[in-house]
């Protein structure tokens, strides 16, 4: 394993994880231990505070200050010399005290001795401190203000040029005088202590730097390296990963929070000289670090989610942020488009236009009348019709504006297929126009679409059954011939094979000619030879002519044929082919041993032809689609039919100037063909 792949094992992580806990550890017991050592003996006998050199301490300017300040309180309480000489024979320098009358101390101390000294410190009521101490506080025999609970160095013309009272102040006489010094002789003992103690706090401190720089060592280390494994290079987050940004954050901070505030809470009553919560130090420390570990692996995890880009993602204020932005965008967009769309909204319907002029001139008038009537009365008119003129014209453009965007909404919904929908309740004038311009639009492109689909259906039905009615007799006439050429037949076999391709053909010869005559018919090439026509003659002539084959199909025909004459105008030679067809259609397709119906008959000056049958197959087409071209329904499918029959008939009686209906009711098929009868109508 290389470098790279050692550094990122687990081990390894895990020992610079235990290593910054234990540094951590580490320092915090020899803090916490040194404090409790100085505790046990009393922190007013903690000499070293910190400072650079011996000549600036704070521990000998605090007993100067304390002696100042004790001097001064027993002045005020009346305390006589010998009792405050009882109280202070463990001082260690000298001090002497003048107020008024009374004194205390070594009387013999001049202010000339005092400044002499190794420490000293000189104090008057009004006056600046005098001390060589460099840290002092200066408030022995400040003036004591009652007000703001503080001390000044003020006199009693500084308190006149403030303004103050002068009864807020406790001044003291004039000649008083505090002195407190320490000879060298005296320091020195304090001074040894004072090195010894910087020396043990010092060396304490290099121990606590050294384990905080190899923490930070490691905790660097563990920034880059924390995710990785040796394997690759992605970033792998593990299952506290997955918290939240700032549950993480909260989490951080409650447990270190809480762990070190118990801490301080500890040490703070060890510090006042609670012994006997000493046993609990050792509890307090572990707990502290073992919060210390869990808030540095949520470090460790919130430096994860960074590494692996996903911070924006868990941070659910960022995300807020994020979506108020996103938010006011969207509602700055709607804003921009609604002003757009009512800015176009003006420029096309002339009523809004109107309407928006009359409100601006209106409101203008509204404006002049508030201001020459300003008094109670008329200003309540002026909001009156104000207001009422203001909810009128919001109406109405509110109106407008929801009709505009109704028309968008059906435009885009027709733009996306949905022509079915139909706009309704919309505002007169050009919104209702054009509402009923899209419902008629919407139903054009509905109709087209349903052409279309019809014509691409039958178009596919179109080639497959070309391709069938072209291939079967096809096939059968080759398979002949080709028996005919290669096998020993007898003559009377032969005379069959040859029957059956003379009848294949005969099938080709009539298909070709019902597809030339219907394209013909179609294309309006075909000549339509008109003539005076008897309706009634047509029907018996084409019952003659195919009264053979009826007989033969096992049928019964009923004919209602009138004995006068119905004439019509129509091409004799197209319109019987139209009732022969009709005629073989039911011979092919009707149930054997059933009747066919034939009847003409006068109705509202049309002459019509009505030939009904009952089919012999189960009729589940559509009554429109049989008259298409090589539309048969499924089971007459193994007839000999073209598929052609009821297109030619319809295609050469609409060529005629007559209409042609089929109707199916449920195995009932009928056809009814009709023609104005001729002399009723123009030619």
């Amino acid at each position: 394993m290389n470098i790279k792949g050692i550094l990122r094992s687990t081990v390894v992580k895990l020992i610079a994880f235990a290593g910054i806990v234990g540094c951590f550890a580490g320092a915090l017991f020899l803090v916490e231990n040194t404090i409790t050592d100085f505790a046990a003996n009393g922190l007013d006998q903690m000499v070293y505070r910190f400072e650079g050199d011996f000549a600036d301490s704070s521990y000998m300017h605090q007993q100067l200050g304390i002696m100042c300040a004790e001097m001064a309180n027993a002045f005020e309480d009346g305390m006589d010399a010998a009792e405050f000489s009882r109280q202070h024979t463990d001082f260690a320098g000298n001090y002497f005290g003048r107020m008024g009358d009374k004194t205390v101390g070594d009387d013999t101390l001049t202010e000339a001795a005092a400044k002499n000294s190794a420490f000293y410190m000189i104090t008057r009521p009004g006056g600046n401190v005098q001390s060589n101490v460099g840290m002092y506080y200066g408030y022995p025999l400040a003036v004591y203000d009652e007000e703001t609970d503080s001390y000044g160095y003020y006199t009693e013309e500084d308190a006149a040029e403030e303004g103050w009272k002068f009864n807020k102040f406790n001044p003291y006489p004039s000649n008083t005088l505090l002195l407190v010094r320490f000879t060298d002789a005296q320091a020195a003992p304090i001074k040894a202590e004072w090195e010894t103690q910087k020396t043990q706090i010092t060396g304490v401190l290099q121990q606590v730097i050294v384990l905080t720089c190899i923490a930070l060592v490691l905790f660097v280390y563990l920034l880059f390296v924390t995710g990785r494994k040796p394997e690759d290079e992605d970033v792998h987050l593990v299952t506290i990963d997955r918290l939240p940004v700032e549950v993480n954050v909260l989490c951080f901070w409650a447990v270190l929070g809480t762990a070190g505030g118990l801490n301080l809470a500890l040490m703070g009553e060890l510090l006042n000289g609670t012994n006997d919560m000493s046993i609990l130090l050792v509890p307090s420390i572990l707990f502290f670090v073992a919060a210390f570990a869990f808030a540095l692996e949520l470090t460790l995890s919130l430096v994860r989610v960074i590494k692996n880009r996903s911070f924006v993602k868990q941070c659910w204020s960022i995300r807020f942020i994020l979506w108020c932005w996103r938010t006011f965008i969207k509602v700055c967009k709607c804003i921009r488009q609604s002003f757009g769309k009512l800015r176009r909204m003006l420029f096309r319907d002339y009523k809004t236009r109107n309407v928006v002029l009359l409100f601006t001139a209106y409101s203008i008038v509204l404006a002049f009348l508030a201001a020459v009537f300003g008094g109670v009365g008329g200003s309540f008119f002026v909001f009156v019709f104000g207001t009422v003129w203001f909810l009128a014209a919001g109406y109405f453009l509110i109106k407008r504006i929801t009709g505009f965007e109704r028309i968008v909404d059906a435009l885009r919904r027709l733009r996306a297929g949905d022509l079915g929908f139909k706009l309704t309740d919309m505002p007169e004038g050009v919104f209702a126009e054009m509402a009923e311009d899209i419902n008629s639009l919407g139903d054009g492109m509905q109709a087209a679409l349903q052409n279309e689909v019809r014509a691409e259906r039958m178009k596919s039905e179109l080639i497959t059954n070309v391709s069938h009615d072209l291939k079967t007799p096809l096939t059968s006439i080759l398979n002949y011939s080709d028996l005919l050429g290669k096998m020993d037949l007898t003559p009377e076999e032969a005379n069959d094979y040859a029957r059956i391709i003379h009848q294949k053909g005969l099938r080709l010869k009539n298909l070709t000619s019902d597809l030339f005559d219907i394209s013909k018919v179609q294309s309006g090439a075909e000549q339509i030879i008109s003539e005076r026509l008897d309706a009634c003659t047509l029907a018996r002539q084409a019952l003659a002519e195919q009264d053979k084959a009826v007989q033969e199909s096992g049928l019964t025909v009923k004919a209602a044929l009138p004995e006068r004459e119905l004439p019509i105008w129509a091409d004799g030679r197209k319109l019987s082919r139209v009732l022969e067809n009709l005629i073989g259609n039911c011979v092919k397709y009707a149930l054997k041993g059933t009747r066919v119906f034939l009847s003409v008959a006068e109705e509202n000056g049309q002459a019509i032809i009505e030939l009904k049958n009952t089919a012999n197959y189960e009729m589940d087409f559509a009554a429109d689609e049989i008259t298409e071209r090589f539309v048969r329904g499924d089971a007459a499918r193994s007839t000999e039919g073209s598929g052609l029959g009821l297109a030619i008939a319809k295609s050469y009686t609409e060529a005629c100037g007559g209409t042609f209906d089929v109707s199916v009711d449920g195995d009932q098929f009928k056809v009814r063909i009709g023609f104005p009868v001729y002399g009723m109508t123009a030619k």
